[in-house]
């Protein structure tokens, strides 16, 4: 075999792995899409605004109410782990508390991939506290929106589990939920 013809076989494989990866990139895109789309379309109560999230569809909800917010974030979370998925959320937290608005997260102590994450949104100015009693909670409060469910914020609880969220806006619900988490947080 010549070099060119070498060669010539070489760029075809090449160009083979290349139309293969594009394929993959445009079939995450299109997941990505839909699950965007789906979380702006799935209000099953027009009174109370109620949004029910299935797998993905809680990332892509909580992080486009965290890009929003305007006056508080609260956060109640088992498990909070410092990763590739969730380094969106950390950092849109981040953001938040830079255009003034006040985030607070309470974390399980006993669980270690807290720690990391700990360290780091404190390292950012954010309030972070332990829980002195074990929490199991997945809550989140964006302004008037309340997020309760199964997703922990790791990698399996954002993308490869099979977990379900809802996102409710309710006066009631809201009050309830705030006067649980300043009760916890003013024990801490």
């Amino acid at each position: 075999m010549d070099f060119n013809t070498f060669l010539l076989i070489v760029l075809l494989i090449l160009l083979t792995i290349l139309m293969l990866m594009i394929s993959i990139i445009n079939k995450k895109i299109k997941i990505l899409i839909q699950a965007l789309e789906d979380t702006t379309e799935e209000i099953i109560d027009e009174e109370r605004d109620i949004v029910v999230l299935n797998d993905e569809k809680y990332f892509y909800y909580v992080l486009n109410i965290i890009k929003s917010a305007e006056r508080e974030i609260d956060i109640i979370m088992f498990s909070m782990f410092r990763c590739k998925q969730t380094e969106e959320l950390l950092n849109a937290l981040i953001e938040a508390r830079k255009r003034g608005v006040m985030v607070r997260i309470i974390l399980n102590k006993e669980v270690e991939s807290n720690k990391e994450a700990k360290n780091y949104l404190a390292s950012e100015r954010i309030s972070v506290k332990y829980s002195k009693t074990r929490v199991h909670n997945k809550l989140v409060i964006v302004d008037d929106i309340v997020v309760v469910g199964s997703h922990n914020w790791t990698d399996s609880g954002l993308f490869e589990n099979k977990e379900s969220s809802i996102a409710i806006r309710d006066k009631k619900v809201l009050k309830e939920e705030k006067e649980y988490f300043e009760a916890l947080w003013e024990r801490l």
